[in-house]
């Protein structure tokens, strides 16, 4: 029986509260695509790279985009909020505006 009551407590203390793990598990996901997104523009821009001040600064926004894109698509994959799109789509394009001004 005490079990049982445990169990209720448990369960009742976990739909008060506000955290949802599910959405933990979809940033550790999307933290993981960011890692991968920012290996694969770290090695492009590596190739384009020139000694130059903007191109730094480009590079590392660039980088940045590409990490935060990874994050925030992978969390819209999994609460399907809009606002998360919408971040994904930002960041894709901020991400490569400054890949396409290393580049070019």
């Amino acid at each position: 029986m005490d079990n049982k009551i445990k169990k209720e407590e448990i369960l009742e203390r976990n739909r008060k509260s506000k955290k949802d793990e599910g959405l933990d598990f979809a940033e550790i996901r999307g933290s993981k695509a960011g890692f991968i997104i920012f290996g694969v523009a770290a090695f492009i821009l590596m190739l384009f790279s020139v000694p130059d001040q903007m191109n730094v600064v480009y590079t590392i926004a660039a980088l940045s985009f590409s990490v935060l894109l990874g994050v925030t698509f992978s969390m819209y994959r999994f609460s399907k909020e809009k606002l998360y799109l919408i971040g994904a789509a930002v960041s894709a394009y901020a991400a490569a505006v400054n890949i396409l001004m290393v580049i070019l």
